[in-house]
């Protein structure tokens, strides 16, 4: 908003419009605060009616999704089959229906870092307020009115396109022709988010315009008049914009299209910058929770960009030039919201979109609305077509795979705090006042100048940083070398899954490494690990680590000897070409500049279990930081025999195996005499960990402690002979 509120002040724009704005976005957003603080508190329990809104998702044996009660109220609910054909009977209906339902309200717990999903945020930025866990889902009656009927034709329209495209046309058929992306796989979202396409498969101006244009151009063919042409598309774009999901994107493209329509039939002029501003007006009016939203935000942002760079795009006279243009000014405008949400973004986009924006637009969408019309109309020369059709889109999706491959695309710099933020949009809008007085490629350097400077920030900070990353029960720490000279993973996270039955299986798991750790390194500006340390194959340590080898370039991996024959080991083989691995034992050292790193154990080179983890010395100045894996008690034993007055008076220790009773014993303790030790557990986990009596022998003898269940994300800064501890929650 304060973005906006520059943009039109150095545009000069008109007082009127400029009041009007401020006149309707402040109390909208005014309203929805307080909306949101007078939204009802439900007791523990709940019992009445209650239907999901549109975006639920079916996986695995669940559903999930937002849910509106009878009372009018939003929650986040999840609702679990008992069995297989329970899940058959409703899933069907859900769309469409309401039901009975009871459950309690679930407590909202703190994210585990600040770059993690948070719930609280996810909520508040939906209009909803609390988490329900249903325990009754039974059919009540069919939805009525004119959403409900729209709603069921957008459902039988995706199940029309998964029956009658191919298999492997079906998922991108969805997201381009109705903004379904539930089927995308995360392969599929990692290779657009790395070159920079994600937005070609969210539906937004340039499907809207296509749509819009192919409709009017054949109605013109059959003799239609231009102003009855419009109107009709006046009807058709608003129900296109609900049977494609109502997506913030989609109402944009659909209300400027609408109003410049509208305009044209009332011979209005009004400049195409004013009816994105009124969109955006009604928009925050109808629904001022859409402000959070990052398809709002960002389709907005980078109509203004466009919008108010026409200018620019005026001295070029080239189509291709423009084009690139186009796609330069829309990544440039968005880049500090793509920092905020995603914390990078992609350096080939300006390039491949030059390509794919082309091809989608003249040959990719255009052949699925076609096709899609066909299978409505004549299935079998659907079919014909696709059968030339499907080979070649085949080895585009194979060359797509291919360069999203090529390194170094992606700038990740990480999170910019709130300062560097205002800065880069300063720099925006300084770049866009000099461009037009003259556009040349070295004013780039004056926009992106506090985006350089935030960049470079961590290689020019002289302080050593351990995190021990709230990864639930399991491990994972993160360590980084003064001046970014060394960035290390100790152990990757991981899920403990437990035999269940087959129709449970979701689509889309929650994987550690790729939802905590993955967004815990990039929010910091990691994108290369010099080494993925992995003290041993236990899927709480380890889980992670394939998603980890998938999403960074890292250097090399370090296991413990003889772990290479286990089968979660054997799993990571796939990931781990080009990658160095090394098994090192007892011994092995390596320092970069005033820090030093030695493996205490294990000592033989067959791996039987927790005793033959990796354990890490990091000493640093007069600092030591001991990471001890799962190592129980007769391991603590064997390297007080062996480095006993090395890791005398260590200064953090990560204690061994979550606090584990047959870990910490007292004479390795009282040796170490550790100035902080931190636990690294779930919340309410199923094996008690930290053990009562582990416990207790760290407060008999003083030993402070602090524990990730309850601390969060434990962050622990040396620097200039000192060092601070910071917690998450």
């Amino acid at each position: 908003m304060p973005l906006l509120f520059l943009w039109l002040a150095w545009k000069k724009e008109t007082l009127s419009l400029f009041l009007l704005l401020l006149f309707f976005s402040i109390p909208a957003y005014t309203f929805q605060e307080l909306r949101h603080a007078s939204m009802p508190e439900y007791a523990e329990e709940y019992s009445g009616t209650a239907f999901f809104k549109e975006g639920y998702k079916v996986d695995g044996d669940a559903v999930r999704g937002l849910m509106v009660l009878d009372d009018g109220g939003i929650v986040y609910a999840n609702y679990r089959f008992s069995n297989p054909e329970e899940m058959r009977q409703k899933t069907p209906s859900i769309h469409n229906s309401v039901f009975a339902v009871s459950g309690g309200f679930e407590e909202i717990d703190m994210p585990s870092h600040e770059y993690a999903f948070d719930m609280a945020d996810y909520l508040k930025s939906n209009g909803a307020s609390a988490v329900l866990t249903l325990n009754k889902f039974e059919y009540l009656k069919e939805s009525t009115g004119f959403l409900a009927a729209m709603a069921e034709r957008r459902e039988k329209l995706k199940t029309h396109i998964r029956q009658s495209f191919p298999a492997s046309l079906s998922t991108e058929a969805e997201a381009l022709l109705i903004g379904e992306k539930e089927m995308l796989s995360k392969e599929e979202q990692r290779i657009q988010q790395t070159l920079g396409i994600s937005h070609l498969f969210a539906i937004s101006g340039l499907h809207v315009g296509i749509i819009s244009g192919l409709l009017y151009f054949l109605m013109l063919r059959l003799g239609v008049r231009k102003e009855d042409a419009m109107a009709v598309l006046l009807i058709i774009l608003p129900l296109y914009a609900l049977l494609a999901g109502g997506a913030p994107s989609v109402w944009r493209a659909v209300s400027m299209t609408s109003a410049v329509l509208v305009f044209r039939l009332f011979r209005i002029r009004l400049p195409i910058a004013h009816i994105l501003l009124l969109s955006f007006i009604l928009f925050m009016a109808i629904d001022s929770y859409a402000i959070y939203k990052i398809g709002f935000q960002l389709s907005y942002g980078a109509s203004f960009g466009i919008i108010y760079s026409l200018k620019i795009l005026g001295t070029l006279k080239s189509p291709v030039k423009i084009g690139l243009m186009i796609t330069f000014l829309s990544q440039f405008t968005l880049y500090p919201l793509l920092l905020i949400h995603f914390y990078g973004l992609s350096l080939s986009s300006f390039l491949v979109n030059s390509l794919f924006v082309p091809l989608y637009t003249i040959v990719i969408l255009p052949i699925n609305i076609i096709l899609l019309g066909l299978t409505l109309v004549y299935q079998p020369f659907a079919d014909f077509l696709f059968y030339y059709y499907e080979p070649f889109r085949s080895i585009m999706t194979d060359w797509t795979v291919w360069l999203a491959e090529l390194p170094g695309q992606m700038w990740v710099p990480g999170k910019p705090s709130g300062i560097f933020l205002m800065a880069m949009i300063a720099g925006i809008i300084l770049f866009y006042s000099c461009a037009e007085k003259g556009f040349r490629w070295w004013k780039i350097g004056i926009g992106m100048m506090p985006a350089i400077i935030f960049t470079v920030m961590p290689y020019v900070d002289g302080a050593l940083r351990v995190t021990f990353i709230d990864v639930g029960q399991g491990d994972s720490a993160l360590v980084e070398l003064p001046y970014r000279k060394g960035v290390y993973l100790v152990d990757a996270g991981g899920l403990l899954r437990f035999g269940r039955e087959g129709f449970s299986d979701r689509q889309r798991p929650f994987e550690i490494g790729r939802q905590v750790v993955a967004p815990y390194l990039n929010g910091n500006g990691i994108s290369k690990l010099d080494a993925l340390i992995i003290s041993h194959p236990d899927a709480d340590h380890a889980e992670g680590a394939d998603e980890i080898l998938q999403l960074f370039a890292v250097e090399e991996v370090h296991m413990s000897p003889g772990s290479h024959k286990t089968e979660l080991a054997i799993g990571l083989e796939k990931d781990l070409d080009g990658v160095t691995v090394r098994f090192p034992g007892r011994g092995s050292v390596w320092s970069i500049d005033n820090t030093k790193f030695t493996y205490l154990s294990p000592s033989d080179e067959e791996y039987t279990g927790n005793n033959d983890s990796l354990v890490l010395l990091m000493e640093y100045e007069e600092y030591k930081v001991l990471f001890t894996g799962d190592l129980e008690i007769d391991g603590e034993n064997e390297i007080l025999k062996n480095y006993g007055e090395l890791v005398e008076d260590t200064t953090i220790l990560k204690v061994g195996h979550h606090g584990s009773k047959t870990s910490s014993g007292e004479g390795f303790l009282k040796k170490l005499n550790p100035d902080l030790s931190v636990f690294s557990t779930g919340k309410d986990n199923r094996y008690g960990h930290p053990a009562e009596e582990v416990k207790g022998r760290f407060g008999n003898m003083a030993l402070p402690t602090l524990n990730t269940a309850e601390a969060g994300t434990i962050e622990i800064v040396f620097y200039k002979g000192g060092y601070t501890v910071s917690t998450m929650k």
